[in-house]
């Protein structure tokens, strides 16, 4: 049974190739061929972003919803798939960031992608919950689909980069070595990863889990999209506040002090008992989780040199992909066990003492500042 979907599913997105190669390819070919050879070789950042894997899997998801077809083996291959192209995805979209802007912009271009990376999925739910009712759950995979034709058209628009070599390839599991062992090795970059593990395990998951609190709180669907929407509100504020924030140097103590916040708001949240203040703390704990989000990857970039930022940046996408999932099963079932509100009041209690203890005991961390890191030296 398993085999026949799974067999199924490789000719749905067989089919999404030959779709792509008639129609998004036709349009897109001629502005390539354009380009110089040489030029074409310089974007390995885009070629990795432009992969027909990462364009066909929403296809196949809005084939697979409006033949009303879809189950949970679809489902889990799907979800899969996109998590192991998004790994190789995220890293390189942050490390090309310094490449593309002046110095002068590098800290407010960062604040920018971060809040654009950190914020959708924050705010996608909100929106997704407002176009679900016209245009339902097939509409939206369509949607989502034609949506990345923005980021092809994006891409043919940007300045080719130069290749940069740093010396011989290393192994996967040498790269991997090297970038941990770089993060080990700087004490602010430690504990940006130990605060983002907690933040991911513990506090962040509770976006997902708002349904629970709904239930909780004895309110339907109506009320659930409100709480959605105050998140999705507290998150965007919170993205544009990250983004202004590009001449603030003082990251280290904005990011123990956002850490602090949301762990702290988290613990309001699970107190509610009434829908006003379940919205008021559900906005304000999502603003400032972007924030620390912000923060984080801010510090992260500018303390890493451009010979490793790929590598580093993936452990920081490697904490959000692989342990939030773990996160919502660990919140989830200790909700299940002691109720969710208590479950909330845990896991913003533990953030809150870690912040509170990187706040008090690593000076390094508190006084890190961040600023422009050196420009590599190019070579065609």
């Amino acid at each position: 049974m398993v085999r026949a979907r799974a067999s199924r599913f490789s000719a749905l997105l067989d089919r999404s190739r030959r779709f792509e190669h008639r129609h998004v390819d036709a349009a897109v070919r001629p502005r390539l061929a354009r380009r110089p050879a040489r030029d074409q070789g310089r974007r390995p950042a885009a070629r990795a972003v432009l992969s027909r894997p990462r364009r066909s899997l929403p296809r196949a998801s809005w084939v697979l919803a409006i033949s009303n077809q879809i189950n949970i083996v679809e489902i889990v291959l799907i979800s899969a798939l996109n998590s192991i192209i998004f790994s190789f995805d995220a890293p390189t979209r942050q490390a090309m960031v310094p490449r593309l802007v002046s110095d002068k912009q590098l800290m407010s271009a960062i604040g920018l992608n971060s809040a654009a990376f950190n914020g959708a999925t924050l705010v996608g739910p909100l929106i997704g919950g407002v176009l679900i009712i016209p245009f339902g759950v097939g509409g939206l995979m369509l949607i989502n689909a034609i949506s990345y034709l923005a980021i092809v058209i994006a891409l043919l628009l940007m300045r080719p980069q130069p290749v940069i070599e740093y010396g011989p390839r290393l192994s996967l599991l040498d790269s991997i070595r090297e970038g941990l062992s770089f993060i080990r090795g700087d004490p602010v970059l430690r504990w940006v990863v130990v605060l983002s593990v907690a933040t991911a395990l513990l506090t962040r998951p509770y976006i997902q889990l708002l349904p629970a609190e709904a239930q909780l709180l004895g309110v339907g669907a109506i009320e659930l999209s409100w709480l959605l929407a105050a998140s999705g509100a507290g998150a965007l504020v919170g993205a544009l506040l990250t983004a202004s924030l590009g001449g603030w140097k003082h990251r280290g103590a904005l990011l123990v002090g956002a850490a602090f916040a949301h762990g702290t708001l988290l613990i309001f949240f699970g107190l509610q008992h009434t829908v006003v203040g379940a919205l008021v703390f559900v906005g304000l704990t999502s603003l400032a989780v972007m924030v620390y989000l912000g923060m984080a990857n801010t510090l992260m970039q500018t303390r890493t040199p451009d010979a490793l930022r790929g590598r580093v940046m993936s452990v920081q996408t490697m904490v959000f992909i692989g342990f939030m999932p773990l996160g919502q099963m660990l919140l989830g079932s200790v909700g299940t066990l002691v109720g969710i509100n208590n479950a909330f009041l845990v896991g913003g209690v533990i953030v809150t003492l870690l912040a509170g203890y990187a706040a008090l005991r690593v000076s390094a961390l508190r006084e890190a500042v961040a600023t422009a890191p050196p420009r590599p030296a190019t070579s065609s």
